[in-house]
């Protein structure tokens, strides 16, 4: 375990002389959702998508995203906060370049329609909450990376809707049911 531990510190104490710093447009699909659906979707294929902007500068991340999944009737605006961690491994002759983003995210939540069963015809309301999230980013040149992404967050709109019945069978904080999505993401850089 000790050793575990100082090859993850050296790993990552290497890993700071390389700065990062691009501007990026990415998008990112929820491929459980388009190919198998969810309990929200009545296990029916539907598209979740996220699109974002990113500007990198000295491994520093900010990011403006929206995601919309029309099906169950919900949106999310985002600005993100993270931090890049560069790792790097060598197969062979090839230099393999990867990165760690963990981040935090302030998001509003926005609900229309009928969503969950809704009494009214039009049940428009937002919600403010703030996120967590860890990616994987695996760069396939320079300005072309594809990404794994896992967000955690903590769903007020669900809280709001169905007050204690909403955590049933969830991991929830202070009431707050918190949901994890999953999401493959194609990212364009600009600059280097």
């Amino acid at each position: 375990m000790k050793t575990l531990f100082l090859l993850l510190v050296s790993t990552i104490a290497f890993a700071q002389s390389d700065k990062e710093n691009y501007l990026s447009f990415s998008g990112a699909l929820d491929a459980r959702n388009l190919i198998s659906g969810s309990d929200p979707t009545n296990n029916e294929s539907a598209l979740n998508y996220l699109l974002q902007f990113a500007m990198v500068s000295k491994n520093f991340e900010i990011n403006v995203g929206y995601e919309r999944f029309s099906m169950i009737q919900y949106s999310k605006n985002t600005i993100g906060f993270g931090y890049h961690i560069p790792l790097y491994a060598r197969i062979g002759a090839m230099n393999i370049k990867s990165t760690i983003i963990p981040s935090i995210e302030p998001t509003l939540i926005n609900r229309w329609g009928k969503w969950g069963g809704g009494i009214s015809t039009e049940q428009k309301s937002s919600h403010l909450t703030v996120g967590a999230n860890l990616a994987y980013r695996i760069h396939i040149s320079d300005s072309i990376a594809i990404e794994y992404l896992f967000n955690a967050l903590p769903r007020v709109d669900l809280c709001a809707m169905y007050g204690s019945a909403s955590t049933k069978d969830k991991k929830s904080a202070n009431g707050i049911p918190i949901i994890g999505s999953n999401y493959f993401k194609l990212v364009y850089k600009i600059g280097r």
